[in-house]
């Protein structure tokens, strides 16, 4: 199947949503792979522009760099955009869809991130996650829409 940059940007808006739907409902381990996958999506559509090639790789911070979607953001959200990524990577790798609720919060364990949270650690993490990609995404829709303007 063949994705033109919106189908990966519908994908993205999409994938968000269901990653709070998933929250809401108390699947975390779920919500935070879709709101990673959001994501890998926004940095897809603007890779795809240039380069319609599909890229397997899940690798966000390399997909970054290659969507060249850092050429078209504003300077001031240009220093924000890296730690909003980091807070999603560093919660998020693609093999988690594997990962079960317990797998993934022994994995956060090890990670250190639940370090300071009283209550699940996942939630809280869950919540980092959503609230960053729902920024990345804010941030790459509203320099698409004023491409197109």
């Amino acid at each position: 199947m063949r994705f033109r940059p919106e189908h990966y940007l519908e994908a993205a808006y999409e994938r968000i949503d269901a990653a709070r739907k998933l929250h809401n409902e108390r699947h975390y381990p779920e919500a935070i792979y879709f709101a990673g996958v959001a994501v890998e999506c926004l940095l897809l559509a603007y890779r795809t522009r240039e380069n319609s090639d599909f890229e397997s790789r899940h690798d966000l911070r390399k997909l970054l760099k290659e969507s060249g979607m850092t050429d078209f953001i504003r300077q001031k959200d240009m220093i924000r955009l890296p730690a909003l990524l980091g807070e999603v990577w560093s919660r998020w790798k693609n093999n988690y869809r594997f990962a079960s609720y317990g797998r993934l919060t022994s994995e956060f364990r090890r990670l250190k991130l639940d370090r300071g949270i009283r209550g699940d650690a996942l939630k809280l993490n869950s919540e980092i996650v959503i609230r960053n990609a729902i920024e990345i995404i804010n941030l790459g829709v509203r320099r698409w829409n004023s491409e197109k303007n």
